[in-house]
């Protein structure tokens, strides 16, 4: 079984260091990676660190920051696992709510040496308002004191109290050090006073119902060749067939898979996943999203969503453009229905005029046609970024309201 793992929590508190030891311990790593790693960490006179097994960019080693998200895949002695690791810093909450959208489990990593901080709350809030159900906190770097039970237990004791505010109850602890191997892979020799599963045995207990989801493939580009019309883009969910009437919206144009080709090469069908080009006897646009008639994409005016702010401030009124997988649209802040507090869940104001950084709120949009989707039906659909001249802040979409 495939299952996708995200990993959140607070910046340095040990989330990339965790996913190199999984991979390491996995035995998922070449020799020659490791070798490669070990002769940057010494340009850099750096310590070895399992955290650069994912570093993309010389950048992060530099900076010692992940600055985006980072995915990576690896097998345990069960299943297959797809692991992102996201930004622990609040600049890139973006990254995080789209390095979250596509997993089955969270695990949320809290270093034992330092607790609760900003960060913690805010991924807390941010994995639960992306509807993931499945939970899992590993208290890090327990190494660092001296492995107390004393202080794992006071820190779950906080941590649980946070979570039961998101509606996380029964949430499995696990003691780790990331960095020294303990619980992670390998059962601690440190920490006998912990009779729970390690880390990889708790993701491997994990069963994940898999829904049959509706076309939905979305237009990245247009172009001609030989006369004939290719559309290039991803099936973000469903499957697509040669010969299959299709309807592309917001255009509302009906049109007949002539081909799907990748590479120059002709597919009898496509998957969720896949990106490719198929040929068609219509003309549509970029943004457009392509479903099969009895099943369409639905593009909508208005819809009601929930976001986090990520700069300034924005108030009922206010226009702004929206970005919805390839699509642009302009949009308004058409009422405010609640200001949230992104590190609790909590409720602060009814009816707000306005919320400013990163602070979280239920809004109500209205907006050009475009194409969304429930994030609970297909989160590929159901995330949004606004934009005022930068990205200021991104969410996802919890009801649709009204019909082109």
């Amino acid at each position: 079984m495939k299952i996708n793992v995200v990993i959140v929590g607070h910046v340095d508190h040990g989330k990339s260091t965790l996913i190199g030891r999984l991979l390491y311990d996995s035995e998922s790593i070449n020799e020659g990676r490791v070798e490669e790693i070990q002769k940057l960490a010494e340009e850099y006179k750096r310590r070895f660190e399992f955290a650069y097994f994912l570093d993309s960019f010389d950048d992060e080693l530099k900076e010692e920051r992940t600055i985006d998200t980072t995915g990576v895949m690896f097998k345990s002695r069960k299943n297959l696992y797809s692991i992102t690791d996201v930004p622990g810093h609040k600049e890139f909450i973006k990254n995080m709510l789209t390095g979250a959208s596509h997993s089955d489990v969270a695990v949320l990593v809290v270093a034992a040496n330092e607790g609760i901080q900003e960060q913690t709350g805010r991924h807390a809030f941010l994995v639960h308002m992306l509807g993931i159900k499945k939970l899992f906190v590993v208290i890090n770097k327990m190494d660092i004191v001296d492995y107390s039970k004393k202080v794992f237990q006071d820190t779950r004791n906080k941590m649980s109290h946070l979570l039961a505010s998101f509606g996380y109850h029964d949430v499995p602890f696990i003691p780790g050090s990331a960095m020294e191997g303990d619980n992670i892979y390998k059962p601690s020799q440190h920490m006998k006073w912990y009779n729970g599963t390690t880390l990889i045995d708790t993701l491997d207990n994990v069963s994940v119902e898999r829904v049959v989801k509706p076309l939905r493939f979305v237009v990245q580009d247009t172009y001609s060749v030989d006369s004939e019309k290719v559309v290039v883009g991803r099936v973000e969910s469903g499957t697509l067939h040669v010969g299959d009437e299709v309807i592309f919206q917001p255009s509302n144009v009906i049109a007949k898979v002539q081909k799907i080709v990748v590479y120059q090469h002709d597919l009898a069908e496509a998957n969720r996943g896949d990106s490719i080009g198929i040929v068609v006897n219509k003309e549509v646009e970029r943004g457009d999203v392509c479903g099969l008639p009895k099943l369409p994409p639905i593009a909508v005016t208005e819809f009601l969503g929930e976001a986090v702010l990520l700069d300034k401030k924005l108030q009922e009124g206010d226009e702004v453009e929206l970005r919805c997988a390839t699509r642009w649209v302009k949009c308004r802040i058409q009422r405010i229905r609640e200001k949230i507090n992104s590190e609790t869940g909590e409720v602060i104001e009814n009816n707000p005029a306005e919320i400013s950084e990163n602070e979280a709120a239920l809004i109500e949009f209205s907006c050009e046609p475009v194409v969304v989707e429930k994030f609970s039906e297909i989160p590929e659909l159901g995330r949004f970024v606004l934009v005022r001249n930068k990205n200021i802040g991104a969410g996802i979409v919890l009801e649709t309201t009204s019909q082109k």
